[in-house]
């Protein structure tokens, strides 16, 4: 099994999958027997023994970067354990039926090695959330997806860490063997804050740090460092600046964000955080730049600005995240013997409600039938 910790320290492109059929044939995709039919399927579309007969090959201009990573020597599929990054061994020590949150897929080339993730929700079954408008099954057990007679498997965030060619010969894999859509996966400005408040917010809120708010301030201003923001006008506002990046220190990085979040650095967690962020940030950039941007949003979840100034970037030492999709999460793991120190818990955590933020507005869009 692969550990969660293969998602950090990776800049990944994401994407939004509907649900991947694969027929009675298997009755989940995170079940071994599948994975491995699935790991030979994939290793033999990429060789090209049976894409040229398909008609999957890439075309000659988009595979020099491929050409230069050497023969494909291994293709593996292995399910991820769960999404905790504090203790995944402890995950599969305690329980090895559990159910896998998702599959990790590795190329190994000659020279390099690249990697994709297909994540679950781990909340509902993959088996089961599929079973929506089907035939439910019920009374089956969600940790179990073997005995369920599910024909599809939910997996609806895909991460991936591959050159264009690469992407676009597996994505072409992943529709035709599971016909399934695959969307890029984009953030407004609302939501790239929503996703800062899920971070932050679990900065201080699982351990509940006995320092108070000033140590807590201290811990936030330690792991995020500087943040940056980049902030993107459409033509009517500037027909000469398309981007402004806004760094702000750490030294007031710890005011910001209980400005933006809520009376305390974690703020507390409500449905309008992304709305508090960008007020925030607008009340910021007045304050200190002398720029009225309007990014409130105001009734029914309208920029003020009309849209034309949007936020589309935020980076931190934590983490790094594009209204593109774009995803970073940055932590350290302890060695085996080795206990974490609280910065880098408290990194973990918040890394870990960052991806199952995004994890959660994948699967939101699924639900909903819209991106």
């Amino acid at each position: 099994m692969a550990s969660p910790h293969h998602l950090l320290n990776t800049s990944w492109t994401s994407h939004r999958l509907s649900p991947l059929y694969h027929g009675s044939e298997h009755s989940s995709l995170l079940g071994q027997p599948a994975l491995e039919i699935y790991a030979n399927r994939l290793r033999d579309h990429l060789t090209n023994s049976l894409a040229d007969a398909q008609g999957w090959r890439a075309p000659e201009e988009d595979t020099a970067g491929v050409s230069n990573t050497g023969a494909l020597n291994s293709c593996t599929w292995e399910p991820i354990t769960s999404l905790s990054f504090l203790s995944p061994q402890s995950v599969e020590d305690d329980d090895e039926d559990a159910q896998p949150v998702g599959i990790l897929i590795t190329f190994g080339y000659e020279h390099i090695t690249y990697k994709a993730a297909l994540l679950a929700n781990p909340s509902i079954s993959p088996s089961d959330t599929s079973q929506k408008g089907k035939q439910p099954q019920r009374g089956r057990s969600k940790r179990t997806p073997s005995t369920s007679s599910s024909t599809s498997t939910s997996l609806p965030l895909l991460l991936t860490r591959l050159p264009k060619a690469l992407r676009e010969q597996f994505i072409a894999f992943l529709s035709s063997n599971f016909d399934t859509c695959v969307s890029s996966l984009r953030f407004s400005s609302d939501v790239l804050c929503d996703l800062l408040q899920s971070y932050v917010g679990n900065l201080t809120s699982a351990e509940g740090g006995s320092g108070g708010e000033g140590a807590d301030s201290v811990l936030i201003e330690d792991i995020i460092r500087e943040m940056h923001l980049t902030l993107s006008f459409a033509p009517p506002i500037a027909t000469s600046l398309k981007t402004l990046n806004v760094s702000i220190p750490r030294e007031t990085i710890a005011s910001f964000l209980r400005t933006t979040t809520g009376s305390s650095p974690a703020g507390d967690g409500t449905e309008n955080s992304g709305r508090r962020v960008l007020s925030g940030l607008s009340a910021y950039l007045q304050k200190h730049l002398a720029m009225e941007l309007g990014l409130e949003l105001g009734d029914g979840g309208v920029t003020l600005s009309s849209g034309y100034v949007r936020l589309t970037k935020i980076a931190c030492a934590g983490f790094v995240i594009t209204g593109e999709g774009r995803i970073k999460v940055v932590g350290k793991v302890a060695q085996e013997g080795e206990d974490e120190g609280t910065r880098d818990r408290r990194m973990l955590m918040g890394g870990e409600a960052l991806v199952r933020a995004v994890l959660g507005r994948a699967n939101a869009g699924i639900q909903k039938g819209k991106s």
